[in-house]
């Protein structure tokens, strides 16, 4: 026993000094390459409303996924166990030149945030301003650095428009910058990095199945492995661009829906090019189990929010003082915006 915890301190000193290379030792062949797989992590950050505790063992799984071991199921890596009863309150996000992006169910209702990068680094959001966008082309200004502990900082919300995908104005310190596509191609490969079933900072790879629009908003079907805290994970190609927006998965064939980069281009101002277009318009289901239908009865919302919910809804916080509106119209009528999550409207 007395040798024991030399051991230990030796292999995570060995793991620790090789955290910048690590994980990008599987990538070989059709795989990504090694700087995109470096810039990938060095973007993405998981989202919660709180910090998470990490437990030794919870420790022991992160220095297993570092070191690159295979999970066998078509990713190469192996993540860390985020307990179960955080999963619906957690969420991925991708840094860009204009701030975090991610999807707008991610952030509902959120009044406060943390983003955790990929080497255990906490930035705290003490309040959240939250800008609905009624527009795209939104004049977005170089995003401030963003301190281990924030005030407060401006979220870019565009779920009115019925685009998932909102943006944290903010630069995480060191993080990489991901570049946007021109465009997408059916059939090439891509890779994403998120927290899919709690698993934080997992990847996989899989390629584009489609281009489809869904009501006015452009989609990507990825065939790829993914789960809830996927939501939000960047989708990119194999030169290291952003293609798309990780957001739900089809009812049918468990594939991956995402959202079109075209989308994130033009919220930020930048030209859009053509691609190959389809207009067939699948049932989108976001993270529950069963397919979602219209819904015409009794929602709600508190006391604090902007939103309104079905009953059911896993995204209603019941302790906030409920307030019940017969109708989603009436909802509606009262200034409220539908959930994107569950669709009350």
């Amino acid at each position: 026993m007395k040798y024991l915890k030399p051991v230990i301190l030796v292999l995570l000193i060995a793991v620790s000094s090789s955290f910048p290379t690590l994980q990008t030792n599987v990538c070989y062949g059709a795989k990504p390459t090694k700087e995109i797989v470096d810039n990938l992590y060095s973007s993405v950050v998981l989202i919660t409303d709180k910090k998470l505790k990490t437990s030794g063992w919870d420790a022991l799984r992160f220095a297993a996924f570092v070191a690159g071991k295979v999970a066998g199921t078509g990713s190469f890596g192996l993540g860390s166990v985020i307990p179960a009863h955080t999963v619906k309150n957690i969420g991925t996000g991708f840094q860009t030149k204009w701030g975090i992006v991610t999807n707008s169910h991610v952030m509902d209702d959120k009044t406060k945030a943390v983003l955790t990068t990929f080497h255990r680094s906490h930035y705290r959001i003490k309040k959240i301003n939250r800008v609905m966008c009624s527009e795209q082309h939104v004049s977005l200004s170089n995003p401030k650095i963003i301190q281990t502990r924030s005030k407060g900082d401006t979220i870019y919300d565009w779920g009115d428009m019925d685009i998932d995908m909102a943006l944290i104005h903010v630069k995480v310190p060191g993080a990489f910058s991901l570049p946007l596509a021109k465009e997408v191609k059916i059939d090439e490969q891509v890779v994403t990095l998120g927290h899919p079933n709690a698993k934080k900072f997992t990847p996989a790879i899989g390629r584009v199945n489609r281009i489809f629009h869904s009501g006015k908003t452009k989609y990507i079907e990825l065939i790829i492995n993914g789960a809830p805290g996927s939501s939000g994970s960047p989708v990119l190609n194999m030169k290291g661009e952003v293609v798309g927006i990780i957001e739900a998965q089809f009812v049918e064939s468990r594939d991956m829906v995402a959202v079109h980069v075209e989308e994130l281009r033009e919220a930020i101002g930048l030209p859009n090019y053509n691609v190959p277009k389809n207009n067939y318009s699948p049932t989108i289901k976001p993270w529950s189990e069963e397919v979602i239908k219209p819904w015409s009865g009794v929602v709600y919302s508190t006391e604090y929010s902007h939103l309104f919910h079905r009953p059911d809804c896993s995204k209603l916080d019941t302790s906030e003082g409920l307030v019940v509106y017969d109708t989603p119209q009436k909802a509606s009528k009262a200034g409220l915006m539908p959930c994107n999550y569950c669709k009350p409207s």
